[in-house]
């Protein structure tokens, strides 16, 4: 018989084996635990994990954040892998937006697809022909995702600080920042302090660019600005005052009244509102504004939400709204109107972007059967596509930009949607002029060593001489300290709907000029 302290020994043996095993798969199980948000999105290293639901973090372009966005990412991870293998200086620019969506938000995919082709596009352009300035240092592109309402924006921007840290890919530049709400000014407050240079691509609203005594003016308690940051998108004071150009235009006076959304904070349609008061109060004079609370970047706009406010405007004389609401809500405004009893002609006017609704063919029917004219002061025109090179009212650098996105998305964009929308436009515009002032800071000899971000920020102030405007889809840009951060030289057209696509573009659309 063996010995009892043999078989003893061999059970505290196994038990000893047994434990560290169970050591083990808890030491697993808490790593998993841990890391489990990085397997999720992607795996460890990619950059992206969940957070609420959600595939957060910044990407070379390995991780499609959208089934949408295959064709670009592979486009943008390809361009960037190309870059690694180089030998000379390279930077990153990074496009920082909503990504990933929920049923109803502030962006769509096709739109943020848009976007991102456009920045490709910009990426290519700037890295493979002279456009904008001396091709080096080459520029990667990195995506950034905030969530769908940007409410995961600090692990984001956490991380964008430590990339501009970075000796040998340094994060010189953010672009895209494409919705006027509140988390955005918090996003721009952040990468000022660390002294990182902004061009944002869709943000309309007033005070979220630079305040008029440079980029570092942070504006006043009435007028707040945000330091670090320049658009190359109309600001809604450039909008408004396209519109009164156009209503200037009209055979006679407008009758107007403002259809405004109370909801906050909504810094798009707060500073809307404002931009109406002061440029078109003459037309709005004895009618009282009609609010509403919207959804503003939320949830689907409820029934009924404008059957009081429709009817009240048709018991005015008015014959033109200005609408300050977001684009979902507009829509719930024209399906009221055909409830209403307004019977003369109307025109609504707005700003966007671009021209989304043209594929929206039940509110085209709407505004056709009730005798309606929307009327958006725009980033884009979609005759522009088809306008004969050197054409009045074009902006001299929109073909170039638009042959190059063509050669790059013409069959995946075969009816030119992502086009018209503008987003491609504005985000290809926001990449070229980070660009243009990286290229600048080879002046200084520099051309085999990296910028730094803070040396491409003063660089932006800069790209205002005729030697240094950038001539970008949107116009030929510049920049000053005292233009409060607006693109100086950027077309703002006025496009009509019903839509007349032979019509030729207006000759003579509203410039930004800075006064």
């Amino acid at each position: 018989m063996a010995d009892p302290a043999d078989v003893g020994g061999g059970n505290r043996k196994r038990l000893l084996l047994l434990g560290g095993a169970a050591v083990l798969v808890l030491a697993v199980l808490a790593t998993a635990l841990t890391l489990g948000d990085r397997f999720t999105c992607g795996g460890p290293g990619s950059g992206v994990r969940e957070i609420q639901g959600e595939c957060i973090g910044i990407t070379d372009g390995s991780f499609e954040f959208a089934d949408e966005f295959a064709h670009v990412t592979d486009l943008i991870r390809a361009e960037n892998e190309r870059i690694d293998a180089l030998d000379g200086p390279i930077v990153r620019v990074a496009f920082l937006g909503t990504l990933s969506f929920e049923e109803v938000g502030p962006m769509d995919p096709t739109r943020m697809r848009g976007a991102l082709e456009g920045a490709y596009t910009a990426q290519i352009r700037a890295n493979d022909t002279r456009a904008y300035g001396d091709p080096t240092p080459q520029i990667q592109l990195v995506l950034a995702n905030m969530g769908g309402r940007q409410g995961s924006w600090e692990p984001v921007v956490d991380d964008l600080v430590a990339m501009s840290q970075d000796e040998e890919r340094r994060l010189v530049a953010v672009t895209g920042m494409g919705v006027s709400i509140e988390s955005t000014r918090d996003v721009a407050e952040e990468l000022h302090e660390h002294d990182i240079p902004m061009i944002s691509s869709a943000v309309t609203a007033d005070g979220l660019a630079h305040g008029p005594e440079g980029i570092d003016d942070a504006g006043d308690a009435e007028n707040p600005a945000l330091p670090g940051v320049i658009r190359v998108a109309p600001s809604n004071n450039e909008y408004v005052k396209a519109l009164k150009t156009y209503l200037e235009g009209l055979d006679g006076t407008a009758r107007a009244v403002i259809v405004h959304d109370q909801t906050e904070p909504d810094l798009f349609v707060s500073t809307l509102k404002s931009a109406y008061d002061e440029h078109l109060s003459a037309y709005t004079e004895g009618r009282s504004v009609q609010t509403y609370r919207g959804t503003t970047v939320g949830d689907t706009p409820p029934a009924g939400l404008f059957s009081d406010v429709s009817g009240n405007v048709c018991a005015t004389d008015a014959d033109t709204i200005l609408f300050a609401g977001r684009a979902p809500d507009l829509d719930a405004f024209l399906d009221s109107l055909k409830y209403s009893v307004c019977d003369r002609p109307m025109r609504i006017l707005f700003v966007s972007t671009g021209m989304s609704m043209l594929n929206q063919e039940e509110e085209m029917r709407l505004i056709e059967e009730q005798d309606i004219t929307l009327v958006y002061a725009t980033g884009v025109d979609p005759r522009w596509n088809d306008a004969p090179a050197g054409s009045s009212g074009v902006p001299e650098g929109y073909p170039a930009f638009h042959d190059a996105y063509l050669d790059h998305f013409g069959e995946e964009d075969i009816d030119r949607e992502r086009l018209a929308n503008g987003y491609a436009l504005v985000n290809h515009d926001a990449v070229a002029v980070a660009a243009a002032a990286i290229r600048m800071t080879n002046e200084q000899g520099n051309e085999q060593v990296a910028p730094n971000a803070e040396s491409v920020q003063a660089r932006l102030m800069l790209l205002n001489t005729r030697n240094n405007q950038i001539k970008v889809g949107g116009g030929k840009l510049s920049y000053s300290p005292e233009s409060a951060g607006e693109a100086i030289g950027r077309y703002v057209p006025i496009v009509e709907l019903p839509f007349d696509a032979d019509a030729d573009a207006a000759p003579e659309p509203h410039i930004i000029t800075g006064e």
